[in-house]
């Protein structure tokens, strides 16, 4: 195909490589990207004839983003959240499945058990402590307010569908008998022998099998279920990468030199200087030494003086500045406990006084010998401590809000006293401190070493070349070894993938998959910031599977079969001696051999259920007729049977049936229920 037909084919490409490259002179890169983002109005998808728009989808993935959850599978979450909601919502009205206001309190700051919060928010007691306490504070604000209740929106949502999956796995049962039979076929055992020709001891050349006979095989076993396919795509894909270059470093170096150059005369102070240069509020670094010991620029904080400067340096693909402020001493980490006095209007300047007089008739009490934890419950307006008397077991600095925490390093245990914060008053008793260690305070700028916008518009450029380039699969691969792109192969994979070989976040890409036909090449996606063409190899329908995508798996099949039907006859008579003399081999024994496990060590990988239940279904001392196995031509002689011993309760193997059967019945159900309700996703559509 010449150069022009294959630009006419990938006319839409080229017409957005064009308009990209003049956009590319007039605005940023992150501007030319969002012009060729989704449409807001576009339909993303469909379910239960329910269309779901780009706008829909990506205000709700918006919308957790900003609750501060992020990850390369949330898209996914978002989605299968939007998706199975809209088929089970009327199932939960139904069975009036709810989260009330009390059950919600309780799963925040009680006992009640939420697997979705505890892994979101409490996995561990220090989160679990983090979180309360943000919980509780996020009730002192209109804005904390507004978070508390999208927070309460997504968590009860997850809750009722934590309670309707319990519903289903209670609904899952096994009785005795299955215990039963669980029991007997693990424990019942046959020892027999056997003579085994094996196909791998067979060469192919032994037997002639000709493409009339691949084929004869595959209509004959095309319906078998180790054939059946089942809705799927296979794709090879070539990988452009988007990272910084080394002009890219080299200018923001430059650009931390110049800084250092004003920093180093300013006037200013570091915390007016950096606050400006990073254009967010100063936070000054406090570190120890075992913080930065094994990182040789950092680790000569410690040998410097106060005013020095260190850098440009690069650390965890960033470029750092830094000047030591100033150098102390004091505990790695501190406990305290604490009563909130909480402010309805922190601003105001009088409710903050009468606070603060309240605080002071508390610590007159404290000193009068009422006890700190019935303070707590009567005045705390904490809940993320109530439960622990107003106690916050260690924490180091970062934790807390600052006013808090200085209060807590800078004064000894025992110290009593009032601080102000954004959330009203606290009265505070300092009760340990670790061992003190020294801490040099830090002023850091920072610059992530990032592709710049000509860099990513390069790769852009590059990628999209790449893939009006191509036009089949033997040109795909050749571009993609002459540009140095590698290349892998995805195959089977299925609707509902979330990765695929070699890449983590590829919805876009599986979605893709599923609106392309085969032979068809993809425009540039960006994954995991890399550029992502693909080839679409392979459509697979559900049900028997066409004869090019299983040829050779069918002709190796077919050999197989052959080596089989040569032998079968010449093991049809005789001793089982004479039999393995036949075949070159040996009478060999398999001991105590259940119908559970019917893989023989030494006999082939493959299980080999058939053989084993023969030598169960046959009189001892008789020999079986030639069996056509997995791993080869069998006659087997069982010689004793071994009963399982009497028993009569079978709970423990009814106990582990139970647990085989709800191990994913949920998430079993769930795909089910979508490929039921012909879910469309076309994220990835282009």
């Amino acid at each position: 195909m010449s150069m022009i037909e294959k630009i006419r084919n990938r006319q839409g490409l080229l017409i957005v490589m064009i308009g990209f490259g003049m956009l590319g002179f007039l605005v940023p890169y992150d501007a030319v990207m969002a012009l060729i983002g989704q449409g807001g109005n576009r339909d993303v998808g469909e379910v239960n004839g329910r269309e779901i728009s780009a706008l829909e989808y990506q205000s709700e993935l918006q919308e957790r983003r900003r609750l501060g959850f992020n990850g390369d599978q949330l898209s996914e979450e978002v989605w299968n959240d939007l998706t199975t909601g809209i088929i089970l919502n009327d199932d939960f009205d139904a069975l009036g499945l709810t989260v009330s206001d009390n059950e919600y309190q309780e799963m925040l700051f009680g006992s009640g058990f939420s697997p979705y919060m505890n892994r979101a928010f409490y996995s561990n007691s220090e989160n679990k402590q983090f979180w309360q306490q943000n919980f509780g504070a996020m009730l002192n604000t209109p804005k904390g307010k507004s978070d508390f209740m999208a927070y309460k929106a997504l968590i009860s949502d997850k809750r009722v569908r934590e309670k309707y999956d319990n519903m289903v796995n209670a609904g899952i049962y096994a009785n005795s008998l299955e215990g039963e039979a669980d029991y007997l076929q693990a424990n019942r055992k046959v020892t027999f022998q056997y003579a085994l020709k094996s196909y791998a001891s067979i060469p192919d050349s032994t037997v002639s099998v000709s493409d009339s006979d691949v084929k004869s095989f595959y209509n004959a076993h095309k319906s078998d279920v180790e054939y059946k396919e089942t809705d799927g795509r296979s794709v090879t894909y070539a990988r452009i990468a988007v990272k910084a270059s080394a002009d890219d470093a080299l200018a923001i170096e430059a650009d931390l030199n110049s800084l250092k150059t004003v920093w180093e005369s300013t006037a200013e102070s570091d915390s007016q200087f950096v606050a400006t240069v990073n254009e967010a509020p100063f936070q000054s670094m406090s570190l120890k030494f075992s913080d930065v010991e094994t990182d040789v620029n950092e680790a000569t904080f410690f040998d410097l003086k106060e005013g020095d400067l260190v850098g440009p340096y690069l650390k965890n693909q960033s470029y750092r500045l830094a000047r030591v402020m100033s150098f102390s001493s004091e505990p790695d980490s501190v406990s305290c406990r604490h009563i909130l006095l909480q402010a309805t209007n922190p601003s105001d300047a009088s409710e903050t006084d009468a606070l603060m007089a309240r605080a002071d008739s508390l610590k007159r009490a404290l000193r009068r010998g009422a006890k700190f934890e019935n303070l707590v419950t009567e005045f705390s307006s904490d809940p993320g401590s109530m439960a622990t008397g107003g106690f916050y077991d260690f924490f180091t600095r970062g934790r807390m809000t600052k006013a808090f925490e200085n209060f807590c390093f800078e004064n000894k245990p025992g110290k009593i006293g009032a601080v102000k914060t954004q959330y009203g008053v606290h009265l505070i008793e300092v009760m340990e401190h670790t061992a003190s260690k020294s801490r040099v305070s830090i002023a850091m700028i920072e610059r992530p070493l990032e592709p710049s916008s000509e860099t990513s518009r390069s790769a852009y450029s590059a990628a999209s070349e790449f893939a009006i380039s191509t036009s089949d699969k033997e040109s795909f691969m050749q571009s993609a070894g002459e540009a140095g792109y590698p290349t892998n192969i995805a195959k089977d994979i299925r609707r509902q993938a979330n990765s695929v070989s070699g890449l983590r976040s590829a919805r876009e890409l599986v979605s893709w998959s599923f609106n392309a036909v085969e032979g068809e090449v993809s425009n540039p996606i960006l994954i995991d910031d890399t550029y992502v063409v693909a080839f679409l190899d392979q459509v697979s329908k559900n049900g028997a599977p066409a004869f090019d995508h299983v040829e050779d798996r069918m002709r190796t099949g077919a050999i197989r079969e052959a080596k089989a039907n040569l032998y079968v006859d010449l093991m049809a008579t005789g001793t089982m001696e004479e039999v393995a003399a036949a075949i070159g081999g040996q009478v060999l024994t398999a001991s105590d051999v259940a119908l559970k496990f019917p893989t023989l060590k030494g006999a082939g990988a493959l299980p080999e259920p058939e053989v084993v239940g023969t030598a169960f279904a046959i009189e001892v001392g008789n020999m079986s007729q030639p069996i056509i196995g997995a791993n080869g031509v069998w006659v087997v002689a069982p010689s004793s049977i071994r009963e399982a011993a009497e028993k009569t309760d079978f709970l423990s193997e009814q106990s582990s049936a139970l647990a085989r059967a709800r191990g994913a019945a949920t998430l079993r159900i769930s795909n089910a229920m979508l490929e039921a309700a012909d879910l469309e996703d076309n994220r990835g559509a282009n």
